[in-house]
């Protein structure tokens, strides 16, 4: 492979045999490449390289759109990707092996598809500005897209794992890092504003960590190192130094002011355990979470220097665990850089009174402004790296709700207004009592922009779009908004109990938590006959409706015939809804197979007699029908089992 920038005269050559990965130079390269290519194609980068059961696989960037600009760097939205065997012809595999590996490429690609993925050929997008220039102090290196990997930040460096390979080749040769793509999955958008002649570009950037990464119900709470899911840092950037940039005021030029806020599922060990119903069983062990939440919270400290944590979820009813679990272990961690308050979000802002948002804004003020924001002045026609730091953002706000969305959002955007306001005031762009709203323009792009935002986030976790969003956009509740919200949330239902399983493992694979090996079948069908009769069921029963749709009995929809025919299709599937509800739950969910679940259930039988729940206590005798009763213990299923 040849690089079109930065690369000289080197090539990265890829053994088709072996699967070994090497820089080769112009003169070594004519060896390399003395066959006639079979085929040519071109890319805009290369994501990575993945190993499956046939050996290495490229997986290229083929499609991209700029998504705007940091300074004087682009920014890019991946928009297609090709995932291309790189492992000879002859290497194939057979039986189970290859049916995995078909199941394995469809996950690659089910992962890759999402469209949240972003890089820059010469920006660092996995760290904050303020994180770029500490580094350019403590370790000075050109900012050259070779050498762009080695000043990447870990934490957000998404394709870490693919680019494993690449790094590795790249340390025999100064050029070779060009290569290497660190890339961010998140969110990013870039908005030009114009405030009384005085243009800038208004930035927000949503990094996704990938350490604890999945789907809502499978990915929760902290890991043995402390690792959160849905762990992500969000930067607003105010940016004068943009290219497209300009102000009647030269003070300004080269501007950028960077104001950073973090989410993170709460920090204790925990889950949701998908039952089929709506509200999924919640286990909560705090004894095993004082380690964990200890290494957590040090780790901010220690990226962050002070950390506020606000937690929002309810204080009572379902959530209150969480919350009380949250204090104890906060009022445990005596350390002085870290601060604690709980808002139950929902009770305060009941009834659409979002206006007692204020309270939780007032409350967090004296953080909010004594942590500040990052703000430097470079010099944007000699050196658009250069220029000392006038201010630094001194800690960081931490919010969560239950999965870090929704409420989590809402806060969050409305801590950044609060900033931006005082940014553009100490600046002079807006007088000392102007505020975002007098500029219908600026506010609408600022509440579209935030909504994005949380979709982005909200897909990327849950599946659907986040709620509450027409406040975000709007400022104000409005019954669409609800309605919206409530087919999100009936959305969010039939994913997290029928589809997130796969989403999970297609996660797991993309980001190295898993690693495919031959013979271990994770794809084997271990369905009970009972329960595969009971799907079939609800295809035959779905079928027969639709046909009762289209050829109704009778001629047409309201006849008695075709009534009694409907009514009769409809009793069945509530009959295999209940079965499956009560026998067959653990079976039928779509649980993760390539890495242990602690909560998934061992099938205990195997096509054993069907149960009808309904039936068997109609028909049976008063002996089986008490039998039956004693029978439906562990209503409260799955949980004996010990949380990892």
């Amino acid at each position: 492979m040849e690089a079109a920038r930065g690369a000289g005269g080197e090539h990265l050559v890829i053994d088709r045999n072996s699967g070994s990965i090497k820089v080769v130079n112009t003169a070594d390269s004519n060896a390399a490449f003395a066959a006639a290519p079979q085929r040519t194609m071109s890319a805009h980068g290369i994501m990575g390289i993945i190993s499956l059961l046939r050996g290495p696989y490229l997986v290229l960037i083929t499609g991209r759109e700029a998504a705007g600009t940091i300074g004087t760097s682009t920014v890019y939205r991946v928009t297609e990707t090709r995932v291309v065997k790189a492992a000879a012809d002859s290497r194939v595999v057979s039986g189970t092996d290859a049916f995995d590996e078909s199941n394995y490429l469809r996950l690659l690609h089910k992962a890759l598809s999402v469209n949240s993925f972003y890089f820059s050929y010469d920006f660092d997008l996995t760290s904050s500005l303020e994180r770029q220039q500490q580094k350019r102090q403590d370790t000075p290196v050109c900012m050259t897209s070779a050498a762009l990997y080695k000043s990447a930040n870990d934490e957000f460096f998404f394709n870490n794992y693919l680019s494993g390979p690449l790094i590795e080749a790249a340390a025999s040769s100064a050029n070779a890092g060009v290569f290497v793509l660190p890339m961010i999955h998140g969110f990013f958008e870039c908005k030009q504003v114009s405030i009384r002649g005085t243009i800038f570009n208004y930035v927000l950037v949503t990094r996704r960590g990938r350490k604890r990464q999945g789907t809502r119900y499978f990915s929760r709470g902290a890991d043995e190192q402390g690792n959160v899911s849905n762990f992500a840092e969000t930067e607003q950037i105010v940016d004068f130094a943009a290219s497209s940039s300009g102000s009647s005021n030269p003070r300004l030029d080269g501007l950028q002011m960077s104001y950073v806020q973090i989410r993170g599922s709460i920090p204790i060990v925990w889950a949701q355990v998908i039952n089929m119903r709506y509200v999924p069983s919640l286990k909560v062990d705090i004894p095993a979470s004082r380690e964990r939440f200890h290494k957590h919270m040090t780790h901010l400290i220690d990226m962050y220097n002070e950390v506020v944590a606000v937690n929002l979820v309810n204080k009572v009813k379902y959530e209150k665990p969480m919350g009380d679990g949250f204090a104890q272990l906060s009022s445990e961690f005596n350390k002085p850089q870290y601060h604690y308050t709980h808002f139950d979000f929902h009770k305060e802002c009941s009834k659409m009174r979002w206006d007692r948002l204020s309270i939780l804004m007032d409350e967090l003020a004296e953080y909010n402004t004594r942590f500040g924001y990052f703000k430097i002045k470079r010099d944007a026609k000699e050196n658009p790296t250069s220029g000392k730091p006038e201010q630094l953002q001194s800690g960081v706000i931490r919010s969560n709700c239950m999965d870090c969305l929704d409420r989590t959002n809402v806060v969050q955007s409305e801590l950044a207004r609060v900033i931006l306001t005082r940014q553009l005031r100490e600046t002079g762009v807006f007088s000392s009592t102007d505020v975002i709203g007098n500029f219908p323009n600026m506010l609408s792009m600022l509440n579209n922009l935030w909504a994005n935002n949380a979709d982005a986030v909200s897909c990327a976790y849950s599946g659907t779009g986040a709620l509450k969003t027409d406040f975000t956009r709007t400022g104000k509740r409005t019954k669409v908004g609800a309605l919206q919200d409530g087919r999100n949330s009936v959305e969010r239902y039939f994913r997290g109990n029928f589809f997130d399983g796969e989403r999970q493992d297609s996660i797991d694979l993309l980001l190295g938590k898993y690693r495919p090996k031959a013979g271990a079948n994770p794809f084997a069908d271990d369905l009970p006959l009972e329960s595969k009769a009971l799907v079939g069921t609800v295809y035959i029963s779905l079928f027969m409706l639709v046909y009762a749709f289209f050829f109704p009995r009778g001629g047409h929809w309201f006849c008695i015939s075709n009534f009694l025919f409907v009514t009769s299709w409809i009793v069945v599937l509530a009959l295999v809804f209940w079965t499956v509800k009560e026998k067959h739950t653990g079976e039928l969910l779509n649980w993760p197979r390539l890495t242990q679940y602690p909560f998934r259930p061992a099938v205990l039988r195997a096509n054993s007699a069907i149960s009808l729940p309904l039936l068997d206590r109609l028909l049976s005798s008063s002996d089986t029908k008490t039998s039956l009763r004693n029978d439906d213990i562990k209503k409260a299923w799955p949980t004996d089992k010990k949380m990892a």
